[in-house]
């Protein structure tokens, strides 16, 4: 006669939680709110130098256009590279 295992099916749940929980990110609390083009809100931040971008002197923001209850587009902004950006055009060739 064999007797049954103990179930280790929670004891398995428990040891891969925290790897589970770490995908995760928490929401960034420190965003800028302003509101876009059509009312549309947008949520965003100046990302910090050396992430995507290696030249010191272009600036980049990251951040959601909130278009509807549940739908948000992200972007990824950067300032114009060699140019003044305050004169700059929107977009480059």
């Amino acid at each position: 006669m064999r007797l049954p295992l103990p179930s280790t099916s929670p004891l398995l749940a428990l040891a891969f939680a925290p790897w589970a929980l770490a995908q995760f990110v928490p929401a960034p609390t420190d965003l800028i709110n302003a509101t876009g083009y059509a009312g549309i809100p947008v949520r965003y931040k100046e990302v910090p130098t050396g992430i995507c971008e290696l030249d010191p002197d272009v600036k980049s923001y990251s951040g959601y256009a909130d278009v509807d209850v549940d739908q948000h587009i992200f972007f990824w902004f950067f300032e114009s590279r060699g140019i003044d950006p305050e004169t700059a055009p929107l977009t480059g060739f």
